[in-house]
């Protein structure tokens, strides 16, 4: 195993023990058995070193999502439905997802939203654009339109975050789906599907 690899581990474990968020680079170093000079052969700061931790996290469930999206031929509406679909079942590391989600570990937790944010949005963005072409939406900016209907997804909804009970969660995915049909004039109920798939899920 490589020292970079050593050392996003370190940092991993760290995550896991609820001291990422105060470890210093020394911290991370000693961890990984390494001294901190090796560290910074690798890494300009500890903020790199988080970078490249959610980084490693998430890039590979967004490129098996893009890469199984990509082998279907579908149109617009059904590739969103199959995009969140692939995105809730590829195999994540929980243990991070939920250490991201303690109070100590905001600072991460945030990085991965907007790592999640910048690499899913063209994805959306260019499925919008493929709706535009299809002429079932009307969208001028389709990346920027891409990223309002990321948002809440992301950030809304994410239970490290809010509290919402299960009603309140459909109420505002029934009100995003209104919102995303109005300003793309698409079909009534074209988006329903990003409430109903979120119920089949609670009854699961």
């Amino acid at each position: 195993m490589s020292k970079r690899e050593l050392i996003l581990d370190a940092l991993q474990e760290l995550l896991y023990e609820g001291t990422a968020g105060t470890a210093s680079v020394q911290d991370i170093a000693t961890k990984a058995g390494i001294a901190k000079g090796g560290l910074y052969y690798y890494f300009k700061s500890k903020e790199e070193v988080l970078d490249a931790l959610v980084e490693r996290q998430y890039s590979n469930v967004i490129d098996t999502c893009q890469t199984k999206l990509a082998a279907v031929k579908a149109p617009a509406l059904e590739k969103i439905k199959l995009l969140l679909y692939f995105y809730r079942s590829t195999a994540v590391d929980h243990t991070i997802d939920s250490a991201l989600h303690e109070p100590q570990n905001a600072a991460i937790h945030q990085k991965s939203m907007a790592f999640i944010m910048q690499r899913l949005a063209p994805i959306v963005g260019d499925i919008l654009q493929q709706g535009v072409d299809e002429k079932i939406f009307v969208c001028e900016q389709p990346e920027q339109q891409a990223e309002i209907l990321l948002s809440p997804i992301i950030f809304l909804l994410d239970p490290g975050l809010f509290t919402w009970t299960d009603q309140e969660v459909q109420i505002k995915l029934k009100t995003l789906a209104q919102m995303l049909e109005a300003s793309l004039q698409a079909p009534s109920g074209a988006f329903a599907f990003l409430y109903e798939q979120w119920t089949q899920q609670q009854l699961k």
